[in-house]
């Protein structure tokens, strides 16, 4: 509620955000309960990989990312032209965030797999839940760096495009296989060679498998 005064109208927004005050506290409070509400709805009913979490673990991420999609949303006021509603246009902020986190997240758990060969099927979001340091945070982005770049550089294109599509992307090997005109056995070999040549050339970066694992830990020790 914004208390006495009125709901912002889709052009009251920006001048409301800007403001000081109530007003600004207000319509704030307003944003971020949107917001909340939305990215709840989203996570809950349109990410079936997510259907294993309980309603307080998606209600925590779906605060966090609440969060910072209002920071967001102050940081790109700029960005609304009034071709839509604030709040629609907010929305597609908060969720395009929401997105590409769980998508960042799918490809570190992804990449950890690839470089441990571990047969886990899925660590959903057990990395990363926890907000690392100030030191953590560089060291996984230089390993993150530094899997990027072997990606694009140590592997080949048909070992590039399998792990892509196998291991980060989920995609089924039948699939894949029929795509690139080969079979199952062909598929798990790429697979494997691909697995082994990231470890050789992240070991060759400097980074052992145990360095990745624990720059992704979920329990930061700062």
């Amino acid at each position: 509620m914004l208390d006495a005064l009125p709901r912002p109208s889709n052009a009251d927004w920006v001048p409301a955000l800007r403001s000081t005050g109530p007003r600004r506290d207000a319509a704030l409070a307003e944003l971020r309960g949107y917001l909340l509400r939305a990215v709840l709805i989203y996570l809950m009913r349109h990410r079936s990989d997510l259907a294993a979490y309980h309603y307080d673990e998606l209600r925590q991420l779906a605060e966090d990312w609440t969060q910072e999609a209002v920071v967001q949303v102050l940081d790109n006021l700029d960005g609304f032209r009034g071709d839509s509603k604030f709040t629609t246009w907010a929305y597609r902020v908060a969720i395009n965030l929401v997105a590409g986190e769980l998508r960042r997240k799918r490809w570190a758990n992804a990449s950890l797999e690839a470089l441990t060969e571990s047969d886990s099927p899925d660590l959903s979001l057990k990395v990363d839940d926890v907000t690392p340091g100030p030191e953590a945070s560089l060291t996984r982005a230089q390993v993150w760096s530094a899997i990027e770049a072997v990606i694009e550089s140590d592997l080949t294109d048909r070992q590039r495009i399998v792990l892509t599509e196998v291991v980060f992307n989920g995609v089924p090997i039948e699939a894949v296989a029929e795509s690139l005109d080969t079979n199952r056995n062909n598929i798990y070999k790429l697979v494997h060679d691909a697995r082994k040549r990231m470890k050789l050339a992240m070991e060759a970066r400097g980074w052992s498998p145990d360095d990745v694992l624990a720059a992704f830990a979920s329990a930061s020790s700062e």
